[in-house]
């Protein structure tokens, strides 16, 4: 790429000038042959993510490859009806009509992570061109060959050259990107590296998606399956090694129960099999923020009753964190990134909603309870973007129907889902007359006289009133007032 030229994203208007003129039909039928290539080259795209970001390979199928299937079926059959004009209803001037066109950006850039190194950009990709637009793809500097995957499954779908680009390099190759001006961005990544990319668009300014990630909290009350939620939280708090926005960071447990299910984590933390399920750490530089949080809590006397230590260069011993001062910890404050999981109790309802939303993020959380009602009503009151009774949060990542993000320092906008395509567009209102013939003068035009204002005096009675006579009395103000006005001022 010449960064300076902005070749990239000449080559891509291009293409896309050719691709957006296409109906969404015709994108799903161009874009179909991408499932194909997926399922026929299956465990060798399994083996690039398991060899290039360390997680096992069953997280790379389970979590990154058949999620992915899952997801472009779904756009391929949901495209055409998600982005279908739709009409709008005009009570007014029921004499006009109106439709809703969604238009695709222009040129969309995603900058994605290394924790998700296919499905993350892909799922943005895949959106975007399905939506009609380019894309130019940053992907982590530390995963770029799972990103390339994309190309392969691009490549019996004809598209226009240029329509999608892959441009590697670290964040500064990234900052230049958004200096040439796309149309629209998809960010994922850290609060801190999100806090730049906001200023660097808010410059131009060019519309954006942000996922920022949490500290994802999972409340377990007294009348929860024990066993099964202590079984939940193990996964949650430590799958991918625990290098997932939505992993489990924060445990509240009900106090009546919390000795209880706390026994029964360190039970299941101690039996998770390191070598073959825990994967390893990513990026080199997260290990000295997990012992960095590690430090922390050493350093305020809370107690580490598993985990804990590094097995080797790449692996934490699952760890679990907890003592009186713990929600004070970094571990609970912050974005570990890793399979540390802290505890604390609550006493109440109340208390559980409060010490739960006491957090600057707000992305998912999950509620275990016998009682729905009572799950359901908790739920109501957590400040995040998605709340699962009885599951995890990090599980509705992988269903491609449910709309994906978070509030306050989580981000903001949505992927997945039919939010998520619709996020990829821009809305054109067109309205239009319903029979084509000659049309008066509008009655807001100039001049302006006293009928003129006694008819839109009336109109605001005949809106405002709540029974359908004093509606009727005043829309027929209105119709004298206007044909008293029409029969006297031309039309101009």
């Amino acid at each position: 790429m010449n960064q300076e030229s902005g070749s990239v994203l000449i080559a891509a208007r291009q293409a896309q000038e050719v691709w957006g003129a296409l109906s969404p039909a015709e994108r799903c039928h161009r874009l179909a042959p991408m499932t194909d290539v997926l399922s026929a080259r299956m465990r060798e795209f399994v083996e690039v993510i398991h060899a290039e970001n360390g997680k096992a390979r069953f997280e790379a199928l389970g979590h990154e490859v058949v999620p992915a299937i899952d997801y472009l079926k779904w756009l391929n059959k949901e495209t055409p009806r998600l982005l279908a004009d739709k009409p709008i209803t005009l009570k007014t001037f029921i004499h006009r009509r109106a439709r809703e066109r969604r238009l695709p950006f222009g040129v969309m850039l995603v900058i994605s992570p290394w924790n998700l190194p296919l499905f993350i950009p892909l799922s943005s990709v895949a959106a975007a061109l399905y939506a009609g637009n380019a894309v130019v793809l940053k992907p982590s500097e530390v995963t770029p060959r799972s990103a390339r995957i994309i190309e392969a499954l691009l490549e019996p779908c004809a598209l226009p050259e240029g329509l999608f680009q892959i441009v590697e390099g670290d964040g500064a190759v990234g900052a230049r990107l958004i200096e040439e001006g796309p149309d629209k961005l998809m960010f994922t990544g850290s609060v801190a590296t999100g806090r730049k990319v906001m200023a660097a668009c808010a410059a131009h300014p060019i519309p954006l998606t942000l996922e920022l990630g949490g500290v994802d909290a999972m409340i377990v009350c007294a009348d929860a399956d024990l066993e099964y939620a202590a079984s939940a939280a193990a996964w949650g708090a430590t799958f991918n090694h625990g290098q997932i926005c939505a992993s489990v960071e924060r445990i509240l447990v009900e106090e009546p129960v919390r000795a209880r299910f706390e026994a029964a984590l360190i039970d299941r933390l101690e039996r998770i099999n390191v070598e073959s399920d825990l994967g390893r750490i990513t990026f080199e530089g997260q290990r000295g923020t997990l012992e960095a949080h590690l430090d922390d809590a050493r350093a305020r006397g809370l107690e580490i009753p598993t985990g804990g230590r590094l097995l080797d260069a790449r692996r934490l011993a699952p760890t679990l964190v907890r003592g009186e001062g713990v929600m004070e910890a970094a571990v609970w404050r912050e974005e570990t990134f890793g399979p540390i999981v802290a505890s604390a109790p609550f006493k109440d309802d109340d208390e559980a909603v409060a010490l739960h939303n006491a957090t600057r993020f707000g992305l998912t959380a999950s509620v275990f309870s016998r009682d729905t009602r009572r799950a359901n009503a908790i739920a109501d009151r957590l400040r995040c973007g998605l709340v699962s009774i009885n599951d995890l949060g990090a599980t509705l990542y992988g269903q491609p129907e449910v709309p994906w993000g978070g509030n306050r320092q989580s981000g903001f906008g949505r992927s997945h889902g039919s939010e998520g395509l619709i996020e990829c567009t821009w809305p054109r209102v067109v309205e239009e007359p319903r029979v084509d013939k000659f049309e008066p003068k509008r009655p807001w035009w100039y001049p302006y006289d006293l009928k003129q204002y006694q008819a839109f005096e009336a109109l605001g009675h005949a809106l405002a009133a709540d029974s359908k006579p004093k509606k009727i009395k005043h829309f027929a103000q209105m119709g004298r007032s206007l044909m008293g006005m029409l029969s006297r001022v031309p039309r101009l």
